[in-house]
Parts: structure tokens; sequence; C-alpha cells
């Protein structure tokens, strides 16, 4: 009888981990690599990438996420990663339901300045747009100006 009872036991401490692994938040970390020595506000499209296939522009590089996902966003130098800093200042809810929990998502400060979410809500197969703004440090000195890509999240089924 208490063999009977540990193996009812066991079975359901492994069906309630195999549940919860299951439904389990995903980390995703979107790294922005940017051409740190040519970049102007003019030529996002062409000095800065997510590492997406050559035919999908960064507009409409999309990712794909669950609620209760973390996405966490960081820049590097594509050409002197050791010199130059790409700090990610904030997360701009653009177009389409929010799936965050406020509409600006601000970095952390740090350097480099990372954002981090948490998909808080969204409807399955939602396209949702946003903006992610940076700056560029040469250096240790500041480039001029602010700049903006502005791709998409898409909400999965759980």
């Amino acid at each position: 009888m208490k063999k009977n009872t540990y193996s009812v036991l066991l079975t359901a401490v492994l069906a309630i981990l195999l549940c919860s692994a299951a439904v389990a938040q995903e980390v995703h970390t979107i790294t922005l690599s940017v051409n740190t020595a040519e970049i102007e506000s003019t030529n996002t499209s062409t000095t800065c990438s997510f590492g997406q296939a050559r035919d999908i522009t960064n507009e409409n590089f999309t990712l794909n996420v669950k609620v209760g996902d973390i996405i966490i966003w960081k820049g590097v130098s594509s050409n002197a990663p050791d010199t130059d800093v790409v700090n990610i200042t904030a997360i701009n809810h653009e177009g389409g339901a929010n799936v965050f929990n406020k509409n600006i998502l601000r970095g952390n400060n740090q350097v480099p300045e990372v954002v981090t979410g948490v998909v808080v809500q969204g409807a399955p197969g939602s396209v949702e747009k946003y903006n992610i703004s940076f700056k560029v440090l040469n250096n240790g000195s500041k480039r001029r100006g602010t700049f903006h890509i502005d791709p998409k999240i898409q909400i999965r089924p759980n």
C-alpha cells in the first residue's frame, strides 16, 4: 500500500513539473547591432540590424511572444564593440493594443543601458508596433541625437 502511495505521489509531482514547464514564461533577448561609426538619423535602416534575414527590414522584424514572456532589449556596436556603446533608452508603444503595462518602458540607467518589459496582455495573432529609442557613444563621446527603429511584436497562443 505504501509503495502505491509513493508511486501516485511521484506521478503527481512529475505531472505538475511538466505542466509548469509547458506554460513557463520565456525570456527573449533582442540584440540591436549598430554600426556606431556610420549611424545617422537618416540611415538606421542600413546601419542597424536585429540579425534578421537580409530581405526583412528592421521595421518588419517581428518578435513572436506569449503573454507572460519577458523581453530584454540591448544594443551592441557591430564595428567597435570594445570602445563604442549602444544604450537602449526606451521602448514606446506605437500602434495596436499595448501588450505592456505602460506606454513607455524606460532603460535601466546602466552602461550599456537595456530595457526590460513583460508582456501582460494581447490577443493571439495580434501584431503591435513599438519604437526602440537608443543612443550611441563613440569611445565615450555621445554621438548626436537619439535614434529610432520601429519593429513589431506578435502575440502567439500560450
